[in-house]
């Protein structure tokens, strides 16, 4: 066996600090951008009145502000892992 660490710490199973993000494609490409973002935050429960805001901002953190009405399908391959980031 091996051991997985981050920044010096052990990993031994999952945690909410830490996400995955697939090197295949793990989006809505029928979606927008902004729709996939969103589809995670209402996975999660964020309140409706709340994710418009967080969508821009986390398209903003990844670098795609701009993009939310682009269907995933347009993009490079790069952006899209950005959208799964987001």
């Amino acid at each position: 066996g091996g051991s997985i660490s981050l920044a010096g710490d052990e990993i031994t199973g999952p945690g909410v600090e830490r996400g995955m993000v697939f090197q295949q494609g793990a989006l809505f490409e029928w979606l927008t951008v902004s729709k996939n973002v969103d589809f995670g935050l209402r996975m999660k429960k964020v309140p409706k009145d709340e994710r418009a805001a967080l969508v821009e901002k986390w398209l903003d953190i990844v670098g795609l502000q701009g993009f939310g009405d682009t269907p995933t399908y347009q993009l490079s391959g790069g952006m899209q892992q950005r959208v799964a980031l987001a």
